[in-house]
């Protein structure tokens, strides 16, 4: 009960921080550069204090398995509950697993140098991860991960100043490479299509931005490792 206790309050420290570290201090809409910088040492602080929360949190995750492991060796009921413990694991992403996928590389493109261009159409945007998610859920993935981050169905994509989150405060950047386990001819299928991704393939074709994926028969991604934030959704009685 004390580990359990341990794992839901450091779940419950990553929440707070997360919560805080974005209230920012108002600064004037004129001021862009020390709104960005101000973004930015907010990012470097959220990552590096989820860092410590999470080796935390992992901690104390292998202690409950290495009890589960043995409370198992004990009991044959013990045993059948763990199974199910591990498939539930494996369900929510909690698993780091591999077989066959397909590998998504993206980056950004030539910047036109155009004043009048305002789209920033040569760069990478959260949106095209969150589509190119998507598509792959579509299309039978049955796990995800990107730039070695675990996409889980509570996993989104958003701006801090010029940085891209996921998973409550991890930062990527690009190249960004996008690995999805399942059937590659269905994956690859699903990204090819021309009617999908149609404007992100339009910049590629406009900007050069990369967007390219091959077939693998083996690769692999990682467990996640962060944390689900529930607020409101409470379990029915």
């Amino acid at each position: 009960m004390t580990v359990l206790a341990s794992v839901s309050l450091a779940t419950f420290l990553v929440a707070s921080l997360a919560a805080t570290q974005f209230r920012s201090q108002p600064l004037p809409p004129s001021n862009r550069v020390a709104r960005d910088e101000a973004l930015r040492r907010s990012v470097t602080q959220l990552e590096d204090q989820n860092r410590a929360l999470k080796a935390r949190v992992q901690s104390l995750q292998r202690a409950v398995k290495t009890g589960e492991d043995e409370s198992a060796r004990r009991s044959s009921a013990a045993q059948e509950l763990k199974a199910q413990v591990d498939d539930q694991r494996t369900i929510a992403g909690l698993t780091a697993l591999h077989g066959p996928g397909l590998t998504l590389l993206l980056h950004d493109g030539v910047d036109p140098n155009d004043a009048g261009d305002r789209s920033l159409g040569w760069t990478v945007h959260y949106q095209d991860l969150q589509d190119i998610v998507d598509l792959l859920w579509a299309n039978g993935a049955e796990a995800v991960a990107v730039n070695g981050q675990r996409i889980v169905p509570s996993s989104s994509f958003h701006y801090a100043g010029v940085n891209i989150l996921v998973n409550n405060g991890s930062r990527i950047s690009g190249p960004y490479t996008v690995t999805a386990l399942g059937d590659p001819s269905a994956l690859a299928g699903g990204v090819g299509d021309p009617d999908q991704l149609a404007e992100l393939k339009s910049r590629n074709r406009i900007y050069g931005l990369g967007l390219s994926w091959v077939k693998a028969t083996r690769t692999s991604v990682p467990s996640y490792d962060s944390t689900f934030l529930v607020k409101y959704a409470q379990p029915v009685s």
